[in-house]
């Protein structure tokens, strides 16, 4: 902890447990604020996974008061590819940081409803909660056949193939997120962001990863 994280506000205590191990998606799910799009690509081979996403800033703040959102809005905001030589299973799923639980959403809410000032008028819809698939991605997974020898090890982004958090004992996949700003950017259609994601991916394009560990790494 920084010396001075007292005196500049930057600490704001221990993390509630309700909001410790939340996915990527269990947080899109409880956000009350977005105003960005994100394409998330996870490629699969010889057991490993490893997960980019590309993050598109959008023009116009979107503000929650019914948490969590309709499906069909979390459908407009993030989209999920999958590559590799066979199609994913649920235990692949479940290895990624875009699964959402069902009880792991509901608590966080509650929670925040509870503690957090911002959410204290959010209403919880457990009718919302029901549309999205307990233990599985909140959108429908775009598949892509691919195999190890069409580059997959030369695309590790900024893991090499000899990390062993990369491989078949690996219990969930490395994640790192690429954050892109532009207005060209927010006037794409969803589809010109998917194909402008998937491109980016396909040309072995890096992505920025910010660990959550509790010491530097």
């Amino acid at each position: 902890m920084p010396t001075l994280s007292l005196a500049n506000g930057r600490w704001v205590g221990d993390v509630p447990q309700q909001l410790r191990d939340l996915t990527y998606a269990e947080e899109l799910l409880i956000a009350r604020y977005r105003r960005n799009y994100c394409v998330a690509h996870v490629k699969s081979g010889q057991g490993f996974l490893k997960a980019n996403a590309i993050v598109f800033e959008q023009p116009v703040l979107k503000v929650y008061d019914v948490l969590p959102p309709p499906r069909s809005e979390i459908e407009d905001c993030f989209a999920l590819l999958f590559t590799g030589p066979v199609k994913p299973t649920n235990d692949d799923y479940k290895r990624t940081p875009f699964v959402v639980r069902h009880r792991v959403v509901m608590g966080a809410l509650r929670w925040l409803q509870l503690n957090h000032e911002q959410y204290y008028r959010v209403r919880i819809s457990p009718e919302n909660m029901a549309e999205f698939p307990d233990n599985e991605p909140p959108v429908c997974v775009v598949y892509r056949n691919q195999s190890v020898a069409d580059g997959d090890e030369q695309n590790l982004a900024v893991y090499d193939v000899s990390d062993p958090r990369v491989g078949p004992s690996a219990e969930s996949c490395p994640f790192m997120v690429h954050t892109l700003s532009a207005p060209a950017l927010a006037r794409m259609s969803y589809s010109q962001r998917l194909a402008f994601a998937i491109r980016y991916f396909d040309q072995g394009g890096h992505a920025l990863g910010v660990g959550h560990e509790d010491h530097p790494e």
